[in-house]
């Protein structure tokens, strides 16, 4: 028996996979198509409307989206970060003013499908019109990384008055502090950040929670606190020696770089960790050293180099691909398989790292617990250890049991799921702190959730998504010549010597418009479906013959078999037959790439193209 369903709003949504697995779902269907067509102003409206960080997703984001995207069942996935970066670059070339962003989003609503529910347009509303419930209202907010700044940018959209405090001398949290310039310059944070304050959010940078101000007095100061400070400090490992001088964390030592602040690194330096984060330190402590001490090591003719070393084998690190091929190219050498066992010290100098080779990691509950093979060693000689082995936060600002906060058997803060907040009425939690360290999108969601439950909190009215929903048949519908054969096309990049000499040297040189609009032609617009009416349809299979990817099979009824829904349609079916040999088309619909030929073939006309339309909205 094959299972099948019978497609409703949420089966023609799930088909939209990029749009599904965004946190804050955005349509990255409708940006890329748009894209395709040349219309790189419409594809950034569209990325921009439910995430005030577009354009810095576009160079960072972890994205979820291109994991999920169907293109990859047939080769490989859209490069849809890289689009949205292209949406950013062509269709907004000068940083122009930031309300004329908004102003442009406003007026470009109508156009626009598949909008997701955290659709500016629904926010835009409130900012026109805000709730008398709300006036007088402020919200204090701890942090401006991700989840603060998208705390921000949507409350002060609803007219409350908003407050960040920010511990460091600049805003964007670890985006600034923590994301390497030769990855995200540092003008496109600054647009961002500006335009949040232009919408009437205060930053207060310099400005300590728990020594500048107590976290008592922000809750008196404020109807409502955010607590959205991320993990900025590094982790440490349980080794000997881990005290000793030229040993610091890797998250402090690009907080350092990107603030311009001198970090004594020697000529030989060890990274120790396997993900995306390590050899972001080992990248730019690979510049930081062609930039401190390039010349002294000429004259001495002695060469810099980074090692970065992991738990993992090479197949099985955390890092993304591009990270390790990248770091390769720039010379950045690898020591898989082993793990950090002692700080070699030498007149209480740093002299080196023995490692073990790992013989497992987990236990058998799948708990993280290393085990080592001590006959076989390997010691590095090294004068600087840089470690990025996991990030924490510090919380020492809130006393969680005098300010009546739960916490779980970690001693860590809890919250509800849904609203975020905390047992302490009017506390709530965002980013990392609510959920974990997770990507950088997921933040922003999290920062967006807080917000929408302050609002109901403050008004006593329950923001709830309507969803409007429509298939448009589509005349004349047609695709590219031969889209379905494009290769995903690699980025251009710089040339390692070049990247190398300076950290704010872009490494990705992004596509330019020709090749974006080859890219985004991959894309197979999963939100256009082929429809069929089963009055005129003759069971006569020319549909599934021509086929390209056979996704279309003709089969009796009496092999299906499906939900309530299913079983009352054939019931329908059977009382206005004679016999019960009734025939079905069946569709897979990861399969099928939108090529119409079905639609052309049909004699009856039983098949049409149409694009499936939706918008959810707060109401």
């Amino acid at each position: 028996m094959l299972k099948i369903e019978i497609p409703d709003v949420e089966y023609w949504k799930e088909q939209i996979k990029c749009q599904s697995a965004c946190p804050v779902h955005t349509d990255a269907r409708g940006y890329v198509r748009a894209i395709a067509e040349g219309d790189f102003k419409k594809a950034y409206l569209i990325a921009r409307a439910p995430n005030p960080l577009a354009s810095i997703c576009g160079r960072v984001c972890g994205a979820p989206c291109e994991i999920a995207c169907r293109r990859g069942s047939v080769d490989k996935s859209i490069s849809i970060r890289a689009l949205k970066r292209s949406a950013h670059e062509e269709g907004v070339p000068d940083l122009f003013d930031p309300m004329e962003i908004i102003n442009e989003i406003r007026g470009s609503l109508e156009d626009r499908i598949c909008s997701g529910v955290e659709d500016l347009g629904g926010l835009l509303e409130y900012f026109e019109k805000p709730s008398e419930k709300i006036k007088g209202k402020s919200v204090g907010i701890i942090g401006s990384g991700p989840a603060g700044l998208a705390a921000a940018h949507d409350l002060a959209l609803m007219g409350v008055k908003v407050v960040i405090y920010e511990l460091e001398s600049v805003a964007a949290g670890m985006l600034y502090l923590g994301v390497p310039a030769y990855r995200l310059p540092r003008e496109i944070i600054k647009a961002e950040v500006d335009l949040i304050q232009q919408l009437g959010v205060e930053i207060r940078t310099n400005c300590q929670v728990g020594k500048d101000v107590t976290f008592s007095e922000l809750r008196e100061r404020h109807e409502a606190v955010v607590i959205a400070v991320g993990c900025r400090d590094s982790r440490s490992i349980p080794i000997p020696g881990i005290k000793t001088p030229g040993v610091m964390g890797g998250v402090e030592f690009l907080r350092s770089v990107a603030l311009l602040k001198p970090e004594n690194i020697g000529q030989r330096v060890v990274v120790i960790g396997g993900g995306n984060v390590a050899y972001d330190v080992a990248r730019t402590a690979l510049r930081r050293q062609q930039m401190d001490i390039a010349e002294t090591a000429r004259r001495q003719g002695q060469d810099v180099k980074v090692t970065l070393c992991c738990l993992e084998s090479g197949n099985e690190m955390l890092a993304d691909e591009i990270e390790i091929l990248e770091g390769e190219e720039e010379g950045v050498a690898r020591l898989d398989g082993y793990g950090p066992q002692e700080i070699l010290t030498e007149n209480g100098k740093l002299k080196g790292v023995r490692f073990h080779k790992v013989l497992s990691i987990f236990d058998e509950q799948k708990r993280f617990n290393p085990k080592f093979d001590p006959t076989d060693e390997i010691i590095i000689e090294t004068d600087t250890v840089l470690l990025a082995v996991g990030q924490s936060s510090n919380i020492s600002f809130v006393d969680p049991k005098e300010e009546g906060i739960e916490t779980n058997d970690r001693g860590l803060m809890i919250c509800d799921p849904e609203s975020l907040e905390t047992s302490a009425k009017g506390v709530y939690l965002s980013g990392d702190l609510a959920h974990g360290p997770r990507l950088m999108i997921d933040a922003i969601a999290s920062g967006k959730k807080a917000a929408r439950a302050i609002y109901q909190n403050f008004t006593g009215e329950k923001l709830k998504v309507e969803t409007v929903e429509f298939h448009a048949p589509i005349e004349e519908y047609g695709r590219e010549m031969g889209y379905e054969k494009l290769k995903r096309q690699a980025l251009r990049v710089a040339p390692p010597q070049e990247r190398k000499k300076d950290t704010n040297v872009l490494v990705e040189k992004g596509f330019n418009c020709s090749e974006a609009k080859v890219e985004g032609s991959r894309c197979l617009d999963c939100g256009v479906n082929t429809v069929f009416d089963g009055n005129r349809c003759i069971l006569c299979g020319a549909c599934a013959d021509i086929c390209p990817e056979l996704c279309l099979k003709l089969v009796p009824v009496s092999e299906l078999e499906g939900d309530k829904t299913f079983e009352e349609l054939t019931h329908i079916v059977k009382d206005q037959k004679e016999t019960d040999v009734i025939s079905a088309i069946i569709k897979d619909e990861e399969k099928c790439i939108r090529c119409a030929l079905c639609a052309i073939r049909c004699p009856a006309d039983a098949i049409t193209m149409e694009r499936f339309q939706f918008k959810e909205c707060l109401v």
